[in-house]
């Protein structure tokens, strides 16, 4: 039965609050920790063996029965993630109805599962609750979907809602930890339109509390900021682009360490199980979304948290989050968020699961989004649990070295002279894809944080310019390098791959630096892999001696050559979207191993390739056609025009966004893909006042415009060839692509039936 719960049953929440609402010294007191949470012994399970699906709340409006939960622990899956509906729970201030929440605990904890419940205040369905009456406002004006952020009265009613559930739930058998979550969804200020803060219970705080609290004085306010104002209720909540705008962004920016940081000491009074931190977004993100990863690694160092990389697909994101969990100490989850395009998921699985090892070994466990029977249940949720007794039995870790890439985050805290993050994940996977080695990434906040110190590493990469860190590293003697290619000689590989794109290799080093796990991941959807791949023992950091790889799941011993320096070279054919897990154990091979005539694989590729409309192969992937998604720029349509097959663009009026543009992505392994001078012929419709510009991947910009095409508009079918120079194909382009047609005239379609690309 629901039980009605007085407000005033739970003080420690409205003292904690307080300690920090009504500070005057600074706002950026931490309030008194919870006792470590390291030293007590966790009643939901270690989070090191986090092994999980996400599930909706239940099943269309029917508990979750034994029977679910009975097929995932067969399937290797011992937690279970549901998505908390406030509304449900507490369906009007005060009244609280657990009765399908026990069912479903009761169920999971028969079968020897553990549900993780997910506190979610905003952006799932049942969250906010209805009763929940003033909302955020975007930047730009609009009402948000969140609750207002800092309208405490709100804050206090969400603080109370999860702690009181815990408080009923944490002695369940069934129990096995909870998310902390506040904001919309797991990216904190996240809005439909714009972003979150600007509600006027966030002002005032701002200007109340904040601003006092930061600066003490207005007089010291001025002359920090070069104003004139005489009190801090005449300080703007400045939107992105405004005046003082770094002043608001930097108030948003805590507002999420703090409230992250109440709500989880909350949560810690109450719980010593497992808790959990998801991440959502990407690096770009922080000046908008507040996602600065620092923060929930702080945090989580301080109170026991795991904290669950969202979007692990993504290489660049999944190298930092690996780096700055073994800075922090903190476990690393991943989860996988499915692109909408089932022809990529099996590609996108291999490349989620094969990035694992990265985390070691701090590694947190797997987390699959979602189990929901749509098409990634049919397609990517075997591939996860096919592959989790891999991934359950890797130990080790990741093999780093003394050389790092450095971002400043310093934008995201409203410092607007820091280096622009757009760009920076792609960049950093780019870097990898072309050299697997085992580089750490540190960031602007580590070394405030003093997790990591610049002084640890003999060379160092900035990824968006040169900050007071950087230059006081490179006064101090410290290498900072300007190139990619100065990168790449100053970070010995771990494996050298015979072309990029397609196969990856991720290791795992084991503790006697005696043998390596490798996880070989071919992760095109479209292209397949054939070329060699070379292992070096000391970029694996692997003992003096040598060494032979052993097929793990097979037990098969591969081709192989031992080179003259000690590493190991194999042969390798793997279709797209393919896993692998090898051993390089100590040793020479054993007797009557074959060796290829040839290792390491460096020739072969076409020289030409081309894409064809309505015909596979040709070593052109053609993206998104049949895509229906609004507000994509590259949506295409597969018609028939002047008696031909063609690809058509969608006007800016079908997607709603301003640009249209086709796509293109080049196998890997041809040597067009290798090229730094291609030809582009482009067969097209010719109409008047329609043409295209190709825009490809060069370094140090990913669209780099070519030469743009005006056809004679006659209603006719032509060819159009240009050259580009200075190429770099890294797929560093939207969607994965390498190159694109930039439509003139986005208002009417463009019409391609060809576009065939050579070398030299």
């Amino acid at each position: 039965m629901p039980r009605t719960v007085r407000r005033g049953a739970i003080p420690l929440l409205c003292c904690a609050l307080a300690t920090t609402v009504f500070a005057t010294t600074t706002a950026h007191a931490s309030p008194t920790p919870a006792p470590d949470p390291q030293s007590k012994k966790h009643d939901g399970g270690s989070p090191s063996t986090y092994w999980a699906t996400q599930f909706q709340f239940d099943n269309n409006g029917t508990p979750w029965t034994t029977a679910t939960f009975a097929e995932l622990k067969a399937k290797g899956v011992d937690r279970a993630e549901i998505n908390m509906p406030w509304s449900k729970i507490e369906p009007s201030r005060g009244t609280f109805d657990f009765s399908e929440l026990d069912q479903e605990l009761a169920a999971a904890a028969a079968e020897g599962v553990k549900l993780v419940p997910i506190f979610w205040s905003s952006g799932w369905r049942g969250s906010p609750a209805s009763w929940i009456t003033d909302f955020e406002v975007t930047n730009t004006g609009a009402k948000g979907v969140a609750p207002a952020w800092w309208d405490l009265t709100q804050q206090q009613d969400y603080f109370t809602y999860v702690t009181t559930t815990l408080t009923h739930i944490a002695h369940s058998t069934g129990f096995g930890g909870a998310f902390m979550d506040y904001g919309h969804t797991d990216a904190q200020w996240l809005e439909s339109s714009g972003s979150g803060g600007w509600a006027p219970a966030d002002i005032a705080y701002f200007r109340a509390s904040w601003l006092p609290a930061t600066y003490g004085t207005i007089a010291a306010f001025n002359a920090k900021n070069g104003t004139t104002y005489t009190s801090f209720a005449q300080v703007p909540a400045a939107v992105p682009g405004a005046p003082l705008a770094g002043v608001y962004q930097a108030f948003r920016e805590w507002s999420v360490q703090d409230t992250y940081d109440r709500l989880t000491a909350a949560a810690r009074r109450i719980t010593s199980a497992p808790l959990y931190y998801y991440f959502g977004g990407h690096i770009s993100n922080a000046p908008q979304l507040g996602n600065l990863p620092d923060v929930f690694f702080s945090l989580a160092r301080k109170y026991g948290v795991t904290v669950v990389e969202d979007a692990a697909n993504s290489n660049g994101l999944s190298l930092l989050f690996g780096s700055l969990g073994r800075a922090y100490r903190v476990p690393v989850a991943q989860e996988w968020t499915v692109t909408a395009d089932d022809s990529l998921l099996p590609a996108e699985a291999s490349l989620w699961l094969s990035d694992y090892a990265m985390t070691l070994p701090t590694g947190g466990g797997e987390d699959f989004f979602i189990h929901d029977g749509t098409s990634k249940d049919v397609v990517g949720f075997p591939i996860f649990t096919s592959w989790l007794p891999v991934l359950q039995k890797l130990s080790g870790s990741y093999p780093t070295q003394p050389v790092a890439v450095y971002i400043d985050y310093s934008q995201a805290r409203g410092n607007t002279g820091g280096g622009t993050l757009s760009g920076v994940e792609n960049s950093i996977g780019a870097l990898w894809a072309g050299h697997q080695a085992g580089f750490s990434v540190v960031t602007s906040e580590e070394i405030a944080n003093h997790a990591d110190s610049l002084a640890h590493y003999r060379a160092v990469l900035p990824m968006n310019g040169v900050d007071a860190n950087l230059a006081a590293y490179q006064k101090n003697g410290g290498t900072l390098l300007t190139s990619p290619a100065q990168f790449d000689q100053a970070v010995p590989a771990y494996a050298d791959l015979t072309s990029q794109h397609a196969l990856q290799v991720v290791p795992a080093t084991a503790a006697d630096h005696r043998s390596a796990s490798l996880t070989v991941g071919e992760v095109n959807a479209s292209f397949g892999y054939t070329g060699s791949v070379t292992l070096h023992p000391n970029g694996l950091n692997l003992a003096p001696g040598s060494y032979h790889v052993v097929d793990a799941l097979s037990g098969q011993v591969p081709a192989q050559a031992l080179l003259a320096d000690g590493s190991v070279c194999v042969p390798v054919t793997m279709g797209p979207a393919r896993l692998d897990q090898w051993s390089l154990l100590p040793g020479a091979a054993p007797a009557g191993t074959p060796v290829p005539a040839t290792c390491p694989v460096t020739a072969g590729g076409a020289t030409s390739i081309s894409a064809t409309a309505g015909q596979t192969g040709g070593g052109v992937k053609v993206l998104s056609v049949g895509s229906t998604g609004l507000g994509a720029d590259g949506n295409l349509t597969l018609v028939t025009q002047g008696g031909r097959a063609a690809y058509q663009t969608w006007t800016s009026a079908q997607s709603g966004v301003g640009p249209a543009n086709l796509y293109l992505q080049l196998d890997p392994s041809s040597q067009v893909a290798k090229a730094s001078t291609v030809t582009v012929d482009v067969t097209y419709w010719s109409v008047a006042g329609q043409g295209f510009q190709v825009q490809y991947d060069a370094p140090g910009n990913a669209y780099l415009g070519g030469p743009t095409v005006a056809g004679s508009g006659t209603g006719s079918w032509q060819t159009a060839t240009v050259t580009l120079t200075g190429a770099q194909f890294n797929e560093l382009q939207n969607l994965s692509a390498d190159l694109r047609l930039s439509v003139t005239d986005p208002s009417q379609p463009l019409y391609v039936s060809n576009v065939t690309l050579s070398a030299g």
